[in-house]
């Protein structure tokens, strides 16, 4: 339990002044090692509200990271229950 919220804290840390890129890849990374993280989503979240623009292209559109979090959770729980970590 300690070492999640102390994941939390540093994935917080990571939306607020690190690149998206960098955030995706330890959402990735934190994925992995904890069960259900629903966190990523929350992060998620939080990334669409700081780059999304108005309008209807997909790419600039608000959601674009909500939905690849929740992509990337529903396929490492799949790759997760095929391998042991």
């Amino acid at each position: 339990m300690k070492k999640r919220i102390i994941a939390d804290m540093a994935l917080l840390g990571f939306v607020l002044w690190a690149p998206w890129y960098l955030t995706a890849a330890f959402i990735v990374v934190f994925a992995l090692l904890f069960e259900k993280y629903w966190e990523a989503v929350v992060a998620a979240l939080v990334i669409d509200s700081f780059y999304s623009l108005p309008g209807r292209a997909i790419l600039t559109g608000f959601g674009l990271f909500t939905l690849s979090s929740l992509l990337i959770l529903y396929v490492l729980s799949l790759i997760k229950n095929k391998i042991r970590l």
